[in-house]
């Protein structure tokens, strides 16, 4: 038997906060988790996603249990003359375990919102597949998983047409989240439920509502922090090291406690007290609003501009440093490569629940990776790992995710069968797009990733306009260790964003000639060409205080090692081109070497 469970797209898509995209993936997984217990209970043998005896056993009375992260799909063998009564089961134990959520929200907010919305919205949300298919002796594994998965991928093509139940015929007004549904609440009695985190003026539909109040209808103590924080922490790291930034920052604190502290609530000078907002201007108004209680409005507005002020002076006083605050932080999405049909070359049930069971391993260790990095973990099941991170940790998490994905796999993979990789896709995104957007950005960097498989794609979006920067490499390459090189000589001063633009230039140029002319200058000849171009590109633009030998020796060695590659020769270029732009991109946008910090002290 094998359950499908959604909307995966409506649980995670649909989210402002990081905590609401958290627990969009967090009650997925729950509900996939229900409908695998309940197909153990149902005296099913479960071979995805893998959970232990002892763990069945123990039920819900273990934080190993509670912590354990299921992908959407559920597959086992049952023995039984009806599936359709334990398909059956399992999907009560999901609509059960979502309507379980849905009540303990809808106990804080009943007198908030319309009920009779709340209870369409909430009973329409979940979506569930099942299909089956009878083993008789002698049948093959493989060629019964192949059926499984036809036959689910058959059943999604047909649509559930629910009989319509609207609400209200005018008036309504749509969700901020989705607009697909309308708000359920009572915009007129916000003074009453803005202290579950609903701002003013936000409309939002049930399963919306849902996701904001994890806090209140779960025992859980995950803190999230948000993408103004992740972003800050490059900085963070900086002023660990340098103390005349810190002073500079001290500095401000200081006014800002001596001018408006008896109004506004300001934390204390540690490093890790910080608040970030106070660190953006666009942030301001959000802190005041937040911490400053009983004052009018047209004094929060004269605090707001006496801190811009405050803080336009500090950005001044970094600047001296070479210091900027970036408001841009990354948003990772991992998946395995070719993984569906690795798994349709099991050749039994054993060799299936071995496989699961390292893919349970590699999501748990992933949380670990991710936090060790500074990061964020959103979502990890099986084979997909969502997390977002800040700048000066992005390449590392993904080098680590990748290495330990592959390393924990191989022990499962059949013999014959070649090891899966792992594509991962990073949006490098200012803060204050939607999580939504940035979200889409991320899917749309993975898939670049998986176009050639085992590659590292990186799209980076400017606020505001400006050029869309995308790239894709293979691991094979080693990526993170290149652009991690070029990064030092970049903060060593090596050579400039003037070389880096204009190696990208050069790629155009020749591009645009190759491109539909007759001109005959191909392979070897091609390659070397290129290659000196890029010589005279190193020597025009080399730096004033750097020598000869530095050149040839230190920056030219290393952009030779990169430029050997098995690619088409103007495919070479392009992708150096890229690599030496994303090593300025992530120094300047807050990815702060160790090089970089001793240059802002010098």
């Amino acid at each position: 038997m094998l359950f499908s469970i959604g909307p995966v797209q409506e649980f995670i898509a649909q989210a402002r906060r990081t905590r609401d995209l958290w627990f969009g993936s967090y009650l997925l997984s729950e509900l996939s988790k229900a409908a695998a217990m309940k197909f153990a209970d149902c005296k099913g043998e479960l071979i995805y996603p893998y959970i232990s005896n002892e763990l069945i056993q123990l039920k819900c009375d273990d934080q190993r249990l509670k912590s354990l992260k299921v992908p959407n799909k559920v597959l086992g063998i049952v023995k039984t003359n009806d599936p359709n009564r334990v398909a059956w089961e399992v999907r009560q134990a999901i609509t059960g375990s979502w309507k379980e959520y849905a009540d303990k929200a809808a106990g804080h907010m009943q007198r908030y919102i319309n009920s009779n919305a709340w209870e369409r919205q909430v009973k329409d949300l979940v979506e569930f597949y099942a299909v089956w298919s009878q083993i008789e002796d002698g049948d093959s594994y493989q060629e019964k998983l192949e059926r499984l998965e036809n036959l689910l991928n058959a059943r999604k093509t047909l649509k559930d047409f629910k009989q319509n139940d609207p609400g209200k015929l005018y008036g309504e007004k749509k969700s901020s989240l989705d607009s697909g549904r309308e708000s359920v609440l009572y915009l007129d009695q916000y003074e009453n439920y803005q202290r579950f985190g609903i701002k003013k003026n936000e409309a939002l539909d049930a399963i919306s509502i849902v996701k904001r109040m994890s806090h209140h209808i779960t025992e859980l103590e995950t803190n999230f922090p948000s993408v103004c924080e992740t972003a800050f922490k490059p900085f963070i790291n900086v002023l660990e090291k340098n103390t005349e930034a810190k002073k500079y920052v001290d500095s401000y604190y200081d006014e800002l406690k001596q001018n408006h502290g008896e109004k506004v609530n300001f934390p204390g000078y540690h490093l890790h007290t910080y608040d970030s907002r106070l660190f953006y201007e666009s942030r301001i108004e959000e802190y005041i609003e937040e911490n400053a209680i009983g004052i009018s409005d047209e004094k929060k507005l004269s605090i707001n501009d006496s801190i811009s002020l405050k803080l336009t002076q500090l950005y001044s006083n970094l600047k001296k440093l070479n210091i900027e605050f970036s408001p841009y932080y990354a948003f990772l999405l991992c998946d395995g490569d070719r993984m569906g049909e690795l798994q349709r070359k099991m050749a039994t049930v054993e060799q299936h629940k071995k496989f699961s069971e390292q893919l349970s391993r590699f999501a748990d260790q992933a949380e670990e990776i991710v936090k060790r990095r500074q990061g964020s973990l959103i979502y990890s099941g099986g084979d997909d790992v969502m997390a977002y991170v800040p700048l000066h940790q992005c390449l590392e998490v993904s080098e680590d995710l990748r290495t330990r994905f592959s390393d924990i796999v191989k022990e499962a993979v059949p013999d014959g069968q070649a090891s899966p990789t792992l594509s991962v896709g990073i949006a490098i995104v200012h803060m204050r797009e939607p999580l939504e957007e940035v979200r889409t950005l991320a899917r749309k960097a993975e898939q670049m990733a998986k176009i050639r498989k085992n590659e590292l794609a990186i799209i980076y979006q400017k606020r505001g306009g400006g050029d869309l920067m995308n790239i894709s490499l293979p691991f094979t390459l080693n990526p993170v260790q290149a652009i991690l090189e070029l990064q030092k000589l970049y903060c060593k001063k090596m050579y400039s964003a003037q070389f880096a633009y204009a190696l990208r230039s050069l790629y155009e140029q020749y591009r645009n000639m190759v491109k539909g002319s007759h001109w005959q200058v191909q392979g070897t000849a091609l390659d070397q060409l290129l290659w000196q171009e890029v010589e005279r590109l190193a020597w025009k633009k080399k730096p004033d205080h750097i020598n000869k030998e530095q050149v040839e020796t230190i920056l030219l060695q290393r952009l030779k090692e990169m430029f050997k590659v098995e690619e088409e020769p103007l495919e070479k270029l392009r992708l150096l081109a890229e690599q030496v732009i994303i090593a300025i991109t992530l120094a300047k946008a807050g990815n702060y070497t160790d090089e970089l910090i001793a240059n802002t002290t010098s």
